[in-house]
């Protein structure tokens, strides 16, 4: 009621009611409108210029894998119609030469020349002129047992009938060496009897013997 006592007027409160209303149903269009029925923000499309390719949105799903190229087949030679060569035989070494073994009562000397190929240098004695004991040498034609055998500057004596040896202890045969030629000297008891000089250990050097030849005297 008014101050009068008229009843008030209830006109302005439903114009009010009705303007409210339209207010919130025109923020719940543009809300739609902004925010999308799933919640999502709306973008509006970008127009991309006449001559350029449209820029899409970046992908989150991870790149795919790429194949592996299928591997070459190995490389097949033809076959050769060449044979293969034969391995050359050994070389021909230089003789063994100026040999020689004297004894002069007190010592044994032995002498010889080899060719420089040569690693060792043999000296072979027969001291029982027997070919059934000591080592074999099958390159002697009359057969031939090594009792006793200089290589280089050691003296061995044999202990079976193959390349078998023991060396002799307290002994050192070599006397000299000049130039290709090599002297050594043994005490009698070692070096009579026959001997035999060889020269080995050339690489593909083949082996050199000399003839058997006795122990004279100087």
């Amino acid at each position: 009621m008014s101050a009068d006592g008229a009843p008030r007027s209830k006109w302005p409160l439903a114009v009010a009611g009705v303007v409210l209303a339209l207010v919130v149903t025109v923020l719940a269009v543009v809300y739609r409108a902004v925010v999308g029925e799933d919640d999502a923000p709306q973008f509006a499309p970008v127009q991309v210029a006449e001559g350029f390719p449209p820029v899409l949105p970046p992908s989150f799903e991870g790149p795919s894998a790429s194949a592996a190229p299928s591997p070459r087949p190995p490389k097949l030679s033809p076959p050769s119609s060449r044979k293969p060569s034969q391995s050359p035989g050994p070389a021909p070494a230089t003789p063994i030469s100026g040999y020689s073994a004297c004894s002069n009562g007190r010592v044994v000397l032995f002498t010889a020349t080899f060719g420089e190929e040569f690693a060792y240098r043999h000296v072979f004695i027969d001291t029982d002129a027997d070919a059934r004991t000591g080592y074999t040498v099958r390159e002697a034609p009359n057969g031939f047992g090594a009792d006793y055998m200089i290589e280089n500057d050691v003296l061995y004596r044999s202990t079976g009938a193959d390349w078998s040896w023991a060396e002799v202890e307290g002994i050192t045969p070599l006397t000299g060496v000049t130039g290709l030629t090599h002297r050594w000297q043994l005490q009698p008891g070692y070096g009579v009897g026959d001997v035999i000089f060889n020269g080995s250990g050339g690489g593909t050097t083949a082996e050199q013997f000399t003839p058997a030849i006795p122990v004279r005297g100087c």
